[in-house]
């Protein structure tokens, strides 16, 4: 496993934009077990604020802000659903590009599902950037920000996480084969659109390269289209 718990993107008065390792809480869990990322965060830079959620178990871009102000301007772009947002996903079945409005609700056992009757609106739009017999590499561009949509959405495709331990086979191993890769939000300092990605992760890579999948094809999306 690989032994970071974040990676520094970018930081200025207002915001720190950092690359989260899978596997790593970005708050307490209900056991406290773990030093979650705010901590260590709070323990390098002062004073940090969680704009925005991420499961301990995706990797990616996450946004902080480092002063009340920046922590108000950045929620409320998250509240509005007004951050662009693309997740790397990789699946175990193949899927055609599509645009995906099906409501979730809490489940149990921390799940959620498909629910048609109490679900909240989720939308999220897939690309598939390299596909095979073995799995596929899918671009997922949440509209909405509901609790584990992309993985939702992609098991009522039929293309769970290659890695999932809640929506696809059980495992030990609580990482899941989602990475957030680009995120475009609006910068509190001067209101000015800028844009970030991450570096693909090992762990993604390791599955990547395991399903023959092109990596290539991630750079070669243009992400700015939005």
């Amino acid at each position: 496993m690989e032994n970071y718990s974040y990676i520094e993107i970018y930081k200025d008065k207002n915001i720190l934009v950092v690359q989260k390792n899978h596997g790593v809480h970005v708050i307490p869990d209900r056991n406290n077990s773990v030093t979650p990322l705010i901590d260590i965060l709070r323990g390098d830079y002062g004073n940090v604020f969680v704009t925005h959620r991420l499961d301990a178990g995706t990797g990616g871009l996450m946004i902080f802000a480092l002063n009340k102000y920046a922590h108000r301007h950045i929620s409320m772009q998250f509240e509005k659903s007004a951050v662009i947002k693309y997740y790397l996903a990789v699946t175990k079945n193949k899927i055609s590009d599509q645009t995906l409005m099906l409501p979730i609700a809490k489940s149990n056992h921390g799940k959620y599902s498909i629910n048609f009757k109490s679900g909240k609106k989720a939308v999220t739009s897939f690309h598939t950037l390299s596909s095979n017999n073995k799995g596929a590499l899918i671009l997922a561009n949440p509209k909405t920000g509901r609790t584990h949509q992309i993985r939702v959405h992609l098991k009522a495709l039929k293309a769970p996480l290659y890695q999932d331990f809640l929506y696809n086979e059980k495992t030990d191993d609580k990482r899941l084969t989602l990475q957030c890769y680009f995120m475009k939000f609006l910068n509190p300092e001067n209101d000015k659109a800028v844009s970030f990605k991450s570096n693909i992760t090992n762990f993604m890579l390791n599955y990547i390269n395991l399903l023959e999948l092109s990596e290539k094809s991630v750079y070669q999306y243009n992400y700015e289209t939005e």
